[in-house]
């Protein structure tokens, strides 16, 4: 495991690591990040008092890298469950939440013949001294609990679910999908999809085998969106 104070983003750091060969399992831990960066290049926040870490990962060429990022997602859901005694919530296509509010973000990255796997879960972070559009849409595991929670503890929890989620991906075991369905918060909800491809909105209908969201537009036809930035427009019972 690699610890470090202060860096621009542990992804690049372990991106470093990929390409000198170091074998998969290598661990990036920091305290702050000056350049961390969340999906479609969006700037991740990352001050002392969270849990940034990427792992580096080597699998096989024609992996199912959807899958993986829902393996990924459980295993930070079931950590922060296993710290906090609180339900969390995955919402499309990774960010876990407790309630409405993201407390952890996923970034998972190609490496040349390698992938990197960026998680970025607010422990103890303050989201009063956040910023303002940040503040309304997150929260910690110290404000949920209403505690400050121990960052090594969480860090162990996550290691130590993620090395099962991942051997369960590896093997290409349906639990990794039944139990990312069963945290989905997203299903059956009216949502907005942005970007990469053009916009799309409808009701969500759940992920596909291969972890594709699938979207009931108005016509009724099912649009199948690989990537994207999901808003939730409506909450459960409202469609």
């Amino acid at each position: 495991m690699v610890r470090l104070g202060e860096v621009g983003s542990t992804n690049d750091v372990a991106r470093a690591l990929a390409d000198a060969g170091v074998p998969e399992g290598a661990v990036v831990v920091a305290d702050v990040q000056t350049q961390g960066r969340g999906r479609l290049g969006r700037v991740w926040l990352s001050p002392q008092g969270g849990l940034w870490c990427s792992m580096l990962l080597r699998p096989p060429a024609r992996s199912a890298w959807g899958r993986l990022s829902l393996a990924v997602g459980v295993a930070a859901s079931e950590a922060i469950e296993a710290t906090v005694p609180l339900r969390t919530g995955i919402r499309w296509p990774n960010d876990v939440v407790l309630g409405e509010r993201k407390a952890c973000g996923i970034l998972i990255e190609g490496a040349g013949g390698a992938v990197v796997v960026g998680i970025g879960i607010n422990v103890n972070v303050p989201v009063e001294k956040m910023p303002q559009e940040v503040a309304a849409r997150a929260t910690s595991l110290h404000l949920a609990a209403g505690h400050p929670v121990d960052r090594e503890t969480v860090l162990r929890a996550l290691l130590d679910r993620f090395a099962r989620w991942h051997g369960l991906w590896t093997a290409g075991d349906d639990a990794v999908l039944e139990a990312w369905r069963r945290r989905d918060v997203t299903r059956r909800t009216r949502v907005v999809v942005d970007g990469p491809g053009p916009r799309v909105e409808g009701i969500a209908e759940g992920v596909d085998d291969d972890g594709a969201l699938r979207v009931r537009l108005d016509s009724g036809v099912i649009q199948r969106v690989v990537a994207g930035d999901l808003t939730r427009l409506s909450v459960p019972g409202d469609c």
